[in-house]
């Protein structure tokens, strides 16, 4: 064996391992009983399993590849249960009014999908199961935290939604057209970060850009103690205007300074 096809060996026994602690034993056997395996043969698997994952390999050499196969397969599809029902429980106490819908941000090898889902809809966890099914992984959720007047927003809106969701982690741009007749506002123009329901202007630092060691330059001076609902009334006033940039969650590579934006 070539040294390169150790390395590619031992990076997929740790991805091995890393999908096996994130497997629990109710969910495994669930989901082999789904497919007509019987509970005692899924425990076998499932404990097979662990001991592999724990670095016991010769405890299965006389199982065949099919086995090998059922049971590494039983556990991709007892993962994605897992992180269905993971996403369930926590956004289940979301139905507030207003505030019901999340972000949702999906890879699938280099594509790259945001989404957004209402959960007052039974058919969001519908769709988002099959995104899992059919290999979308879920990177992570973004909740919405507060919503502003659609009337305000410059960005595409094209749904014609009444209010714009803002999202944990959103980037906003608030800027003003005619800051020679506003020069009070427009003090207060620039990027907002939004995090938990409060808002930070953020810093930009020369040969940073707006990230420091990878995190968001936010100025804690200018955190906003807000109440909810205030994002327009406080940072915006009726002559400024704004729109979504991004999601910190999604991506931050747009906040930072490249070479070429120097030039």
């Amino acid at each position: 064996m070539k040294t390169e096809e150790y390395v590619s060996t031992i990076k997929n026994m740790q991805a091995f391992c890393n999908l096996v602690e994130k497997v629990y034993p109710d969910q495994y056997k669930f989901v082999c009983m789904q497919h007509g395996i019987s509970e005692r043969v899924a425990m076998d698997m499932y404990g097979y399993l662990r001991k592999v994952a724990s670095g016991q390999y010769w405890c299965i050499n006389d199982k065949s590849d099919d086995y090998f196969h059922t049971m590494i397969s039983m556990a991709q599809e007892a993962r994605k249960l897992q992180m269905l029902n993971s996403l369930i429980k926590d956004t289940s106490a979301s139905g507030e009014y207003g505030k019901s819908k999340i972000l949702a941000i999906f890879e699938k090898g280099d594509e790259c999908v945001q989404k957004e889902f209402d959960l007052q809809c039974q058919a969001s966890f519908i769709e988002i199961a099959e995104m899992i099914k059919n290999g979308y992984i879920l990177m992570t959720i973004a909740r919405q935290v507060d919503y502003v007047d659609a009337r305000e927003y410059v960005g595409e809106n094209e749904g014609k939604k009444s209010h714009i969701p803002i999202y944990d982690g959103d980037v906003m741009l608030c800027y003003i057209r005619r800051p020679e007749f506003w020069s009070l506002d427009y003090k207060n123009s620039g990027l907002y970060l939004c995090q938990n329901g409060g808002y930070h202007r953020l810093i930009y630092t020369p040969g940073k850009g707006y990230v420091r060691h990878g995190e968001p330059d936010t100025d804690e001076e200018f955190e906003l103690e807000i109440e909810d609902k205030a994002f327009s009334s406080y940072v915006m006033t009726i002559s400024q205007k704004w729109y979504k940039l991004g999601n910190i969650h999604a991506n931050i590579g747009f906040l930072i300074e490249k070479p070429k934006d120097k030039e």
